[in-house]
């Protein structure tokens, strides 16, 4: 029976009593508290983790939908590629106005999507291969510098970067297949003034610049020596500066590769994985930052994500292709490409042998974090 004053139910078994002096038995009711009045913490942590768990799937189930705003696009690579090696490799290319937001014609975007490319209009002056291993525990990032001197399918020879300008990722993808003898997995074309929203969302990076350069140009200092916070626009100059820089453009590479190792460590830092305003501000940029060929799906773009969730710029190997410098082919300054000793490369990384054949081989890498002009 339930009291009505205190919410306790009566013991349906009673106990049965002696009366000393009558030697009757009467019966003794135990009265005891309900389970919920008895566990009252433990009952209002049950329900606060079941609102937490709701907020938490809710959450998650909007970060899913976000895959679906990366745009794609079509690509035809043609006949006769080279051979499926191990691992993942996919084809990095930077453009600077990937929305047409400078109004210089269509965009990157609206050509992709339309089909119809107009040569000249768009460029992409960074290439990057990013290969990651069959067991996703390391990678390598390689930077191909955009003047290097190559051969481009039916235009002849002319600088890398031409490829992408004239007949955009497509015919840039052919053109780093058939001349390093590497098979492009997938393509991701990435607008580098979009990471100036990405380091708003994560709260910025920190860089160590070594030496204080000036502009030749301008004669005015562009960057002091010492730590820099990049956020926004900084960032942007960072990664595009080059004419100060005494490497001219094979040290924007070291910068542009520097700004992405510290990126990857910002993003997989507790500060930003375990802060879920940070995240779903970054997932709410991806629509905008890249774009992605229609093959990598919504499925394959999740499952690298959680296969290579273990990956830190710590595993990662950040290379440039090796060439032998700057030289001249008439008026036009150009970047001799090994391409001997790049496929070799590239080979030992189809082969799943990188960490071997780079023990023999000299190669340029990025310095340390505080070697980087």
């Amino acid at each position: 029976m339930i009291d009505e004053k205190t919410g306790s139910t009566e013991e349906l078994e009673p106990r049965m009593v002696a009366d000393q002096p009558t030697g009757r038995i009467r019966v003794r009711r135990k009265r005891r508290r309900s389970w919920f009045r008895r566990h009252r913490s433990l009952t209002i942590l049950m329900l606060v983790a079941l609102v937490l768990l709701a907020i938490v799937i809710g959450w998650l189930l909007w970060l899913e939908n976000q895959i679906d705003d990366v745009r794609r696009f079509d690509t035809d690579l043609g006949d006769h590629r080279p051979a499926q090696g191990q691992g993942i490799d996919i084809l990095l290319m930077g453009v600077d106005d990937l929305d047409g937001s400078r109004d210089v014609g269509d965009s990157v975007y609206d050509m992709l999507e339309s089909g119809r490319w107009q040569p000249g209009v768009a460029r992409s002056d960074t290439l990057m291969l990013l290969h990651i291993e069959s067991d996703h525990r390391a990678a390598q990032l390689v930077s191909i510098p955009r003047d290097s001197w190559v051969d481009i399918p039916g235009h002849g020879r002319s600088k890398i970067n031409a490829a992408f300008s004239w007949g955009g990722p497509s015919l840039a993808a052919r053109t780093v297949e058939q001349n390093l003898d590497l098979r492009i997995d997938h393509m991701m074309i990435i607008d580098f003034d979009g990471f100036k929203d990405v380091t708003e969302a994560i709260g910025g990076v920190k860089v160590f610049v070594p030496d204080t350069v000036t502009d030749p140009r301008s004669g005015a200092t562009d960057w002091e020596r010492g730590f820099h916070h990049l956020e926004g626009d900084r960032a942007l100059h960072y990664v595009r500066t080059r004419y100060s820089l005494p490497g001219g453009d094979f040290d924007r590479i070291n910068r542009q590769q520097n700004f992405l190792r510290t990126v990857l460590d910002k993003l997989t830092s507790r500060g930003v994985l375990l802060n879920p305003v940070r995240v779903s501000r970054l997932a709410d940029t991806l629509g905008e930052l890249v774009m992605v060929d229609a093959g990598l799906t919504n499925g394959k773009l999740r499952d690298l994500a959680i296969d290579s969730r273990h990956l830190r710029s710590g595993a990662m190997r950040f290379l440039t292709a090796p060439n032998s410098g700057s030289g001249m082919v008439g008026r036009a300054s150009v970047v001799h490409l090994d391409v001997r000793r790049t496929r070799r490369m590239f080979d030992a990384m189809e082969q799943g042998q990188f960490e071997s054949w780079y023990a023999q081989h000299e190669v340029s890498e990025l310095p340390g974090t505080t070697q980087v002009n």
